[in-house]
């Protein structure tokens, strides 16, 4: 495939993830990476990966930009943190939007991230994923990666456009580049079973101060944990999922046993970092869809009231929270 005819991505929020993801995705096609507080050192000396799964390598994207800039590409593909209530990706992406033409790619947390993109961009088709990966940046421009990774694409059924063939291609590109992908007919089903540990542990363990060891050995700490599982998942078979809540809850639990002990959820980062917080989504989306079904989910709205006023002390005086 010639630079000419090589699918051209943009990838809005190259921190961890969006490095990893460019990195695969520039195998075969022409990768263009917007860094903001990483510019400087990915413009300079590339993106210094170190990843279990796929070696080491300096990745150098074909463009690096400050901001998105105003020209086409096939894939504008957004990898920022989910903060609805902090700034708007479609404003970020819009100008590299071109109507009717251009696929946005999402990979984020939380349930919902697709509806701004749909009211913004209608003509456009848009494909969604889930990512299952444990990366950080450890400073401006170095990523690591340690384990495996795992991608789930699908069709957000709300859409207005048919994004099947772009959800191929896309899919081809990142298994060129070695990525495990595997598609569903529903991305928001696999959203809701996502949050079912996302919405329960991580705001149980921010507030709590803990990790997911510590959560696990507290039986107060525990007692929450289960009654927002109870909540999300009936939340979930209100609007159409069909889960065992008993038999859901028990799994969760267990695959943090064997797979997460010491484990500190990004929510929990992102507050011991003073930084804003993916509440909106993880917690305010599903609350919002439970009310609108007429339930009463009082645990649920307790803890995303509370992080709401956690989030808005963040915002105005980060440093009372920053672990030096």
């Amino acid at each position: 495939m010639t630079p000419s005819t090589s699918p051209r991505i943009l990838t809005v929020g190259t921190g961890a993830i969006g490095a990893i993801y460019s990195w695969r995705l520039s195998k075969n096609a022409h990768v263009t990476t917007v860094c903001r507080s990483n510019y400087e050192a990915v413009r300079n000396n590339g993106l210094k990966i170190d990843s279990k799964k796929f070696g080491q390598e300096t990745f150098v994207p074909n463009e690096v930009v400050k901001s998105v800039p105003e020209e086409p590409f096939d894939y504008v593909m957004v990898t920022t943190k989910s903060l609805p209530d902090v700034y708007s990706v479609p404003d970020i992406i819009a100008p590299a939007i071109t109507k009717g033409k251009t696929t946005i790619v999402l990979i984020q947390n939380g349930l919902g991230v697709e509806d701004p993109i749909i009211e913004r961009f209608p003509d456009n088709p848009i494909v969604s994923i889930v990512a299952y990966i444990g990366t950080s940046q450890t400073s401006p421009g170095h990523i690591k990666m340690v384990g495996d990774e795992s991608l789930i694409a699908g069709n957000y059924l709300a859409s207005p456009v048919n994004a099947e063939k772009h959800l191929d291609s896309f899919v081809d590109l990142l298994r060129k580049g070695g990525c495990t992908v595997s598609t569903v007919k529903d991305i928001e089903q696999v959203r809701w079973q996502k949050l079912f540990w996302n919405a329960t542990f991580s705001p149980v363990c921010t507030v709590a101060r803990m990790n997911t060891t510590e959560v696990l050995n507290c039986p107060e700490a525990m007692t929450t944990v289960k009654k927002l599982m109870h909540e999300m998942i009936e939340a979930a078979n209100a609007v159409g999922y069909e889960y065992n809540t008993e038999e859901q809850i028990e799994t969760m639990l267990e695959r943090t046993r064997a797979t997460a002990m010491d484990y500190k959820p990004s929510m929990l980062l992102d507050f011991e970092r003073g930084q804003p917080m993916e509440i909106s989504v993880i917690l305010g989306t599903p609350l919002g869809r439970a009310k609108a079904k007429g339930m009463e989910v009082p645990n649920l709205e307790m803890m995303y009231n509370i992080l709401m006023a956690i989030q808005k002390t963040v915002k105005q005086s980060p440093e009372r929270f920053r672990i030096q």
